[in-house]
């Protein structure tokens, strides 16, 4: 199987069509998503609407989770601009993914709600550790919004990075995973891709009446966090 794996769309349609184009000529067998389909940018309709109808799998992230809960009143744009039904069904996108690829098992994550806070792949590795447990081999997540690869005592960790609210590079971030499905031992490939988009153009379509528009493009210009959520 060949799969790219996507994470963090985060309402960016500038960003989500960039990497439309780009998967094209990757001749991938599906797309899964690792969650956080909506929030921070202005367009969660369109990145969800283009999650479900284009991943065969869509685990549930942080971002989603609490904008199915409606936990924060402040995020009352997003609860309009999604719907109940879009709401509901945020809830009902599982939080993990395992399976057995090339003879080991494979954990796919978001991270939180699965983590209590953002784990970095930089952490130390008594830190990272437990992302194994109780006996996964590989480790994929996504979450922190940074592309990464490591090799760890107790296995390989990835991160996807993010397609629209990357962190640090300004860029599309995903991977393309590549293994034989099941238990016989075999090659695994993970590819780390970011590519550029029009980060202006995505900026010169926010709408004027979304309320978060100058945190968001403070991330889109400088790839550092900006938004601090009100409770």
């Amino acid at each position: 199987m060949r799969i790219a794996l996507i994470a963090d769309l985060h309402g960016n349609k500038t960003a989500l069509s960039a990497f439309e184009k780009d998967i094209i000529s990757r001749s991938v067998d599906g797309v899964w998503c690792l969650g956080d389909l909506v929030g921070k940018g202005p367009y969660s309709d369109y990145t969800f609407d283009w999650a479900v109808a284009n991943c065969s799998v869509i685990l549930r992230g942080n971002w989603d989770e609490d904008l199915g809960n409606r936990v924060y009143a402040a995020d009352e744009y997003y609860f309009n601009q999604l719907g109940d039904k879009r709401l509901k069904q945020l809830l009902t996108f599982p939080v993990e993914k395992h399976m057995y690829i090339a003879g080991k098992k494979l954990r796919l994550l978001h991270g939180r709600p699965s983590m209590e806070a953002p784990i970095f792949i930089q952490a130390q590795e008594d830190k990272l550790s437990a992302l194994f447990e109780p006996d996964f081999n590989i480790v994929g997540y996504a979450d922190i919004h940074r592309q990464a690869l490591r090799t760890l005592n107790c296995g390989l960790l990835f991160n996807v990075g993010s397609i629209g609210n990357s962190l640090g590079i300004v860029r599309v971030q995903y991977a393309i995973l590549t293994a034989s499905e099941g238990v016989e031992d075999g090659a695994i490939d993970i590819e780390l891709i970011n590519l550029p988009y029009d980060v202006q153009h995505e900026i010169n379509s926010i709408p004027a009446d979304f309320p978060y528009a100058e945190n968001y493009i403070q991330e889109l210009t400088y790839g550092v966090y900006s938004r601090k959520p009100k409770r």
